[in-house]
């Protein structure tokens, strides 16, 4: 057998989970349906005003309300928001509906059993939620911390320097936008795109103009390019060095090339040696 394989999944592993959530999920809403008959038969005899249809809107509050927030907290767990206020709700209602059940039984005992239905409801349901949030965090790859209170009890018995060294990494490691129920990165609304607005393309750039001299013993040769290509800024500033040389009344050298530019010496003299010829002859 091929060690990187991923273990195989027997057949009995795989209904057995989906089969102990539904008869957790059924145990829960059994619990739930006695509860309701219980709320009904107060609001039937107990409340002044209500008959037999009109009664069912007290279960319909009471337990139906401790159910949907126990939706709302799974929900907000699967989504890594905070659920306190949905968990407080759904006991807050479930103590309610438990009251109303404990107080129109005739009997301790009946009380006592009446009083535990919604109670059991909403404890076995939480569980059921539990497990499928468990699920759904494993095949979404998000799954985070969680607490083991038997093992880290072990744990800590054993290394109690160690474990609790350990633990608070743990708990130090972990976000505090997750810790207090913020949105993560993730979570928060990308920008809205807007279309991008059509550039003009760049004209290209017009080559650089010769300086225009006042005497034609000062004109531009028209066979500069001969000699070394430069780039136009300094193109032009070798040109600029060109007419003032000729305006002085000298021959323009290397070294006039030299104060305007950095290049090598050599490529100074050819660039020198361009400007002192036009179309194969000397410059008068």
């Amino acid at each position: 057998m091929n060690q990187d394989e991923p273990p195989q999944i027997s057949r009995a592993h795989l209904w057995l989970s989906p089969v102990a959530l539904g008869l957790v999920a059924l145990a829960a809403v059994m619990g739930w349906a006695a509860s309701f008959v219980g709320l009904h038969e107060y609001g039937m005899t107990s409340m002044t005003g209500f008959g037999y249809w009109t009664a069912w809107l007290v279960p319909a509050t009471f337990d139906g309300a401790a159910f949907a927030c126990t939706l709302m907290t799974y929900r907000a767990s699967i989504h890594g928001r905070s659920a306190l206020r949905a968990r407080l709700l759904m006991w807050g209602f479930t103590a309610v509906s438990s009251w109303i059940n404990w107080i129109h039984q005739p009997t301790l005992e009946t009380r006592l059993v009446a009083a535990g239905l919604p109670v059991a409801a909403v404890a076995v349901f939480d569980i059921v939620l539990l497990e499928m949030r468990a699920d759904y965090e494993a095949r979404h790859g998000r799954t985070k911390f969680r607490l083991r209170p038997g093992l880290l009890v072990l744990r800590w018995l054993v290394d109690r320097t160690g474990t609790t060294t350990a633990f608070r990494t743990q708990i130090t490691a972990i976000p505090v936008h997750q810790l207090i129920g913020q949105a993560t990165p993730a979570e928060l609304p990308a920008p809205e795109s807007r279309p991008a607005t059509p550039v003009a393309p760049a004209a290209s750039p017009a080559p650089p103009t010769p300086p225009v001299a006042d005497k034609p013993t000062t004109e531009i040769p028209k066979v500069v390019s001969r000699g070394p290509k430069l780039p136009p800024p300094m193109l032009k500033a070798v040109q600029a060095a060109y007419t003032r040389a000729r305006n002085e009344g000298r021959e323009f050298t290397a070294d006039d090339v030299h104060a305007v530019i950095k290049v090598p010496a050599d490529k100074a003299e050819q660039i020198a040696a361009s400007y002192s010829t036009t179309n194969g002859h000397a410059l008068a």
